[in-house]
């Protein structure tokens, strides 16, 4: 009995997470407070056998804690900006890097603060080979459908080698205690997951180019509204499951479900940010009458777009965020949750977004600032031994 309590208090920050997106158990610390909580016994893929929790039973938790301000990064923001516009967007790289350092640099877990090390030529060069691929996209269908359908072919050879170049340089760039992360992953791997989403992100653009209508494109339409989140789970997993941190090695548990919810969710509530916004572009575009009726219709359709994504994504982003963490662990000894909110998200990010639009753009350092901290401090570490033993640092 003993032995399977040992082994239940090392489990309970997954089993926690799993009954959270099920949406079957409240807080951890509410769940402690009760004497309840629930426990895992067994292995990783496992069933599980549910045992209760003493109140005695100490589980470490750390949340990440954020320490810039908003005035600390306008400075950064000011210099980028203006660095950028002189050079025509050289300098963009070099930006990145500061912004990157500086975001990470004021990032904390247990006391001890991440860094990035980042080298700007590399951006810069990367930058340079996406802008020359975007560039040979957009004009591709335009010359034939001969050629168009070899520069996607091209996309699906170079694209998710350069999605997993990005990935291996970010983590290998960033560290916590001096100890840098890393990222491994198959090949093989990497053209499986990203292939299908690439092909499914452009089917619909690619059958207009090839002046396909009705059925099939209908079809296409409907193949990507159901694939696409299928696509994005397993690009989650292709993202966490293969990082690592020093020796210990990141996993994550398939939630390919979660994210049929949550695009089901999102679609509805950008069909009533949708209903919302009709009125509104109307009245614009009646109120142009006789004048430049066309500045109208692009002022109605930015209102509607800003009303749309002001609805859905701050809900879109705070679930998203919960089921990615409860879904991830390092190693067999930390486990990790996401505690956003969409409602505080959302109060959130339309105050800011007001505030910046009221500005005219002169306030989106400090909101930057405000939406990071809360992202940022929404995620927990949890096991059963404190973070620093069970990480091996």
């Amino acid at each position: 009995q003993a032995k399977r309590l040992g082994q239940a208090v090392h489990r309970i920050g997954g089993e926690h997470a799993r009954a959270r997106a099920a949406g079957r158990a409240g807080s951890l610390f509410d769940r402690l407070d009760l004497g309840i909580g629930v426990l895992v016994v067994g292995g990783h893929d496992h069933g599980d056998t549910a045992l209760p929790l003493p109140r005695a039973t100490v589980i470490h938790s750390e949340s990440l804690q954020f320490h810039g301000t908003g005035s600390e990064y306008f400075r950064v923001w000011v210099v980028n900006l203006f660095l950028t516009l002189v050079t025509l967007g050289v300098y963009s790289a070099w930006a990145k890097v500061r912004k990157a350092r500086w975001f990470a640099q004021h990032t904390s877990l247990a006391g001890d603060r991440f860094d990035y090390h980042g080298e700007p030529s590399r951006i810069l060069l990367g930058r340079v080979l996406a802008l020359a691929l975007l560039g040979v996209w957009t004009l591709a269908f335009d010359l034939s459908a001969v050629v168009g359908l070899l520069v996607l072919a091209l996309f699906c050879a170079v694209g998710p080698l350069l999605f997993a170049s990005a990935q291996r340089f970010r983590l290998a760039n960033t560290s916590w205690r001096g100890l840098r992360f890393g990222y491994d992953v198959p090949r093989r791997e990497v053209y499986m997951v990203c292939v299908p989403l690439l092909l499914l992100w452009t089917a619909g653009s690619v059958l207009d180019k090839l002046g396909v209508k009705g059925a099939w494109y209908l079809l296409a339409g409907l193949a990507t509204a159901v694939g696409l989140p299928w696509a994005h789970a397993r690009l989650k997993k292709l993202q966490n499951h293969h990082a690592n941190y020093g020796e210990q090695q990141f996993s994550f548990r398939p939630a390919g479900n979660q994210f049929y919810q949550l695009y089901l969710k999102a679609f509805l509530l950008m069909v009533v940010g949708s209903v919302i916004a009709a009125p509104l572009v109307a009245m614009l575009v009646e109120a142009a009458g006789d004048g430049p009726r066309a500045v109208y219709v692009m002022l109605g359709t930015a209102v509607a777009g800003l009303l749309v994504w002001l609805t859905a994504w701050p809900y879109f982003a705070a679930r998203m965020q919960q089921i990615v963490w409860s879904h991830t662990e390092l190693g067999h000894g930390i486990r990790f949750a996401g505690h956003m909110r969409g409602s505080k998200l959302w109060a959130l990010v339309v105050g800011q977004t007001l505030l910046t639009v009221l500005t005219l753009g002169l306030y989106w350092p400090f909101a930057a600032v405000a939406i990071a901290r809360y992202r940022v401090e929404s995620i927990a570490i949890e096991s059963s031994d404190p973070i620093g033993a069970v990480a091996g640092t």
